[in-house]
């Protein structure tokens, strides 16, 4: 896949490669949700269809941010994340463009013969809106490139959710609805980064942990205990995970991500981790005691062993 990054005010018409031989969608994609896969789906299958090319157009930073509409929180994919979702959908170009004021107040003519006119198809969602104040859509599309080469993707429902959206996905999360997001999501929600070396209270207790710092556009959810499993090596390991500050011992003033993987003896410090979390357990209690803390740990692990099972460890 060919990552293209387009800085504000370059025209997507001076890229290289011939755009009348590719199908491309476009949207946020933050959290390539149930929803946005179904229209990453379509495009491939139109691009196998046609024996044309594919393309992924999506915006950063989060329009949002840079309207201030919401307070910042991160994202549910950060864009490396992102990136490796779309590649496993193998899509051929992935589009980045930078959003700005700019581009928010282009007029959806402007906007449409900036980026999305020459392709030979356009798929979209049912409510996409584009240019100033979301006047162009998909009827305005079919308008310009004709009803035949724009492909619109209904809404997708999942039982009661009436929308799958980003918004509904974090807010499971806020609340530990981890199952719920996860089932809106397609996969389990995730966190990537390096092992650390921390203040070895874990082993000290009986129960070493991998700690890995929490990136600042990683959005994190509710703070405290989960069910997880760690891959590492392209290996899945089952384990309990904290996210939060360890009230109990050397307080933190930022949350970060402490697991401790089930039978487990190796050394990973400084290698790059996958966490994925499938339960929420409990939120982060202050033990009066290192023997408090360990109890309740060995009390949280064999839930999480039930929860998990044991036959995946290190497959």
């Amino acid at each position: 896949m060919e990552l293209i990054k387009l800085k504000k005010g370059v025209d997507i018409n001076k890229l290289s490669f011939d755009k009348s031989k590719v199908v491309a969608t476009i949207g946020e994609f933050d959290g390539v949700h149930l929803a946005h896969q179904k229209l990453i789906l379509k495009t491939t299958a139109l691009a196998k269809e046609y024996n044309l090319k594919s393309a992924v157009i999506t915006l950063y930073p989060h329009p949002d941010y840079v309207l201030n509409s919401r307070e910042y929180e991160g994202y549910l994919t950060e864009p490396e994340e992102k990136a490796k979702i779309f590649e496993s959908y193998n899509i051929d170009y992935l589009i980045v463009l930078e959003f700005s004021i700019d581009l928010m107040n282009k007029t959806k003519e402007e906007f449409y013969n900036n980026y999305l006119s020459g392709f030979s198809c356009l798929v979209v969602g049912y409510d996409f809106k584009f240019g100033y104040k979301g006047l162009g859509d998909a009827s305005y599309l079919k308008n310009k490139m004709g009803s035949d080469r724009v492909f619109v993707v209904e809404e997708v429902k999942f039982d009661s959710v009436n929308k799958i959206s980003s918004n509904t996905i974090r807010a499971y999360l806020k609340e530990g609805k981890v199952e719920d997001a996860n089932k809106l999501l397609g996969y389990p929600y995730s966190f990537f980064g390096k092992v650390e070396k921390g203040a070895q209270i874990g082993s000290i207790i009986g129960y070493p942990t991998a700690n890995v710092e929490l990136r600042d556009e990683k959005f994190i959810p509710k703070c405290g205990v989960y069910s997880a499993k760690v891959i590492i090596n392209n290996k899945s390991y089952n384990g309990i995970l904290n996210i939060g500050t360890n009230p109990s011992i050397n307080t933190l003033t930022k949350p970060r991500l402490e697991v401790h993987i089930f039978d487990f003896n190796e050394d990973i410090y400084g290698l790059d981790i996958k966490i994925e979390i499938h339960h929420f357990i409990r939120e982060e209690i202050k033990f009066s005691s290192k023997e408090e803390l360990a109890c309740q740990i060995e009390k949280d692990r064999k839930y999480c062993i039930k929860l998990l099972g044991e036959k995946n460890n290190g497959k």
